[in-house]
């Protein structure tokens, strides 16, 4: 078993819920270098450079089951207005069991095609969800990396609850890993989780949608 299971598994205290934080789950994972030795048979004839880290959401759903006394998965994520989007929030939903949580993109008024900047922030629904939710959990896993968390966790904490932090380097703030319970780099559950794909089906993929938003 991978050791970093194990240390998960160590960590986890009986009922565990799972929060994910879209935007900063796949900027974070889209980010990871692809090493060659990580390259599967069949995309081996493409360069590494033109490959991307992916979320897998159905082994990610399959991985999080086994973790604990499961209590589901909570999805944040911005609405995006095409069939692509759409069917990909379906399909977490209705297909893996997700609960979603979202809501319309916000534009500033400097965003253009070429520089995006738009956001869909979920960090006071994540707050609020898991603070009158905390009577249901004895651990919380969360993906996202925000500074702006640090105070929710203390909070979590401070009445009895572990709280798991995924994310990585770059894409977390400095003051989460010493506030957290635990923290795990996602690079390491990469064979658990994540695949890997060409760049040009990743920038079509509708989970890429949130890695564009700013934080």
């Amino acid at each position: 078993m991978n050791e970093y299971i194990e240390k998960l598994n160590s960590a986890v205290k009986k009922k565990t819920i799972v929060y994910v934080d879209a935007a900063n789950l796949e900027r974070s994972v889209q980010d990871m270098f692809v090493r060659p030795d990580d390259i599967p048979d069949d995309l081996k004839h493409i360069s590494a450079n033109d490959l991307h880290w992916s979320v897998d959401y159905k082994k990610f759903k399959e991985f999080f089951k086994t973790i604990g006394e499961h209590q589901g998965i909570r999805f944040y994520s911005a609405e995006f207005s095409s069939d692509s989007h759409q069917k990909f929030r379906y399909f977490l939903k209705k297909g893996l069991g997700f609960k979603l949580i979202t809501k319309p993109l916000k534009e500033y008024d400097d965003h253009t095609p070429e520089i995006p900047h738009r956001k869909a922030n979920f960090d006071v629904e994540i707050a609020v969800d898991s603070t009158f939710s905390m009577n249901n959990f004895e651990t919380l896993i969360l993906f996202s990396g925000d500074c702006d968390f640090e105070y929710l966790i203390k909070f979590l904490k401070g009445n009895g609850k572990v709280i798991i932090g995924f994310s990585r380097s770059g894409h977390v703030a400095k003051e989460l890993p010493p506030a957290l319970s635990h923290y795990f780099d996602i690079a390491n559950f990469r064979s658990i989780f994540l695949k890997i794909v060409p760049k040009d089906k990743e920038a079509k993929s509708p989970a890429s949608f949130d890695a564009g938003l700013r934080s």
